[in-house]
């Protein structure tokens, strides 16, 4: 619980002994020589994998009659280093920054199962059915698997191609869509939170282009709201809803792998260079792009002024030479858009010899390692927790209990 390799030298107390079953505690030049000779040539990615689709396997050999869920979604790891790594979309921060996107893979209780590291910050849709086919693989043919994902998955084309490789689905329909009236929702039940949910009787949602149709459920929350759920399953309204709520599982343990366990944390330090002929978006082009969208924001706002003054007034002049000087650059600019290219190979732009990638044996290794503390955690607190007077801290007395200093 020490989020990072270093930490072992907090260790270094007298209950070493007893929590690690040594004479004494290693230091972390050791414990960090010892990690990278085992992750070298891509050993701590396939341990990694290994162990998370052994997990995946125990996950569905607890309910074989299936179908076995699990909840994909992408995590953005911000980096601030001094290298200059690729950007991404990170929702928290409501902008793009230099990072790596990691799509984790929990089971319906929330335990991570597995991380897989994008460093080109590919949608989710890129890697659904990647991720699906990996666990199908580990699981055997016949296991019936269920998807849950946000919207970020809810398009047409990659629900298309999951129902028709045979994967159950459930995920959020993407707005706008129709809201009924209350009289609408007939049939009622009562969620694990106690909160009366009213569902409107499903129907078939056609995707458009010849691609068939999901199935549709709207439900209607207790303060009115009204979500549609669209799903390739033959399981219950109820359940529905079930494994749709149960995803703030997922979002849950992001926070709690960020806080506890260090799952941003960059690890391996090591950089190689982007291989020749890496498609990236061109960074002339996105300068171009931003710049047209100022100068078309100083355009709004100088037809805006002069909209609502008359000539002769003062700052007239200056509102007319606002305008003209904003659309004299927007032509230039619009000019030079044709020799850019939105994307480019990252030899032809000024990101060449400057572009870096972190190479992600190490830390995947490393993330194996917080994977199976996180999920011994789990367990150890279910089982202490029925005898605690507060059982919803057991992960904390855990905590408290591994940091201890003193003799135990």
């Amino acid at each position: 619980g020490q989020r990072v390799v270093e930490g072992v030298r907090r260790l270094a107390t007298p209950s070493a002994s007893a929590l690690l079953r040594v004479r004494r505690a290693p230091s972390a030049t050791w414990v960090r020589r010892q990690l990278g000779l085992l992750a070298a040539d891509h050993r701590g990615e396939r341990f990694h994998a290994t162990m998370g689709l052994e997990l995946a396997r125990a996950s569905h050999a607890s309910d074989p009659e299936g179908p076995s869920v699990f909840y994909v979604d992408g995590h953005m790891r911000p980096y601030t280093g001094q290298e200059v790594v690729r950007k991404g979309w990170r929702m928290q921060d409501r902008r793009v920054r230099p990072g790596i996107t990691d799509y984790y893979v929990h089971d319906e209780d929330g335990r991570p199962l597995l991380r897989v590291d994008v460093p080109a910050h590919d949608s989710l849709t890129t890697w659904l059915t990647p991720i699906a086919e990996t666990l199908r693989d580990a699981l055997g043919p016949e296991a019936r698997i269920l998807l849950a994902f946000d919207r970020g998955g809810a398009f047409p084309e990659q629900m298309v191609d999951l129902r028709d490789r045979g994967f159950d689905f459930v995920t959020y329909e993407r707005k706008p869509y129709r809201t009924l009236p209350a009289s609408a929702f007939k049939d009622t039940f009562t969620d694990a939170f106690g909160e009366t949910v009213a569902w409107h009787e499903e129907h078939r949602r056609n995707l458009g282009a010849g691609r068939g149709r999901v199935r549709c459920v709207p439900f209607r929350m207790a303060d009115g709201h009204q979500v549609n759920v669209l799903a390739i399953s033959v399981v219950k309204p109820e359940r529905l809803y079930e494994i749709v709520r149960g995803r703030w599982a997922q979002e849950n343990g992001f926070k709690h792998g960020v806080a506890r366990w260090g799952i941003n944390q960059l690890d391996g330090r090591t950089t190689a260079p982007y291989p020749p002929g890496t498609i990236i978006p061109s960074p002339e082009r996105r300068r171009l792009d931003e710049a047209i969208r100022i100068e078309r924001a100083r355009e709004g706002r100088a037809r805006r002024e002069l909209a609502r003054g008359e000539p002769g007034q003062p700052n007239w002049a200056l509102w007319e030479a606002e305008l003209a000087e904003a659309l004299a650059l927007q032509a230039e600019f619009q000019a030079y858009r044709p020799a850019f290219p939105v994307h480019a190979p990252v030899e032809e732009t000024e990101l060449a010899g400057k572009l870096v990638q972190h190479p992600g044996e190490y830390k995947a290794l490393i993330d194996a390692v917080r994977v199976a503390a996180a999920n011994a955690e789990a367990y150890l607190a279910y089982l202490l927790g029925e005898y605690l007077k507060r059982p919803a801290e057991a992960k904390r007395v855990l905590q408290n209990l591994m940091q201890a200093p003193g003799a135990i």
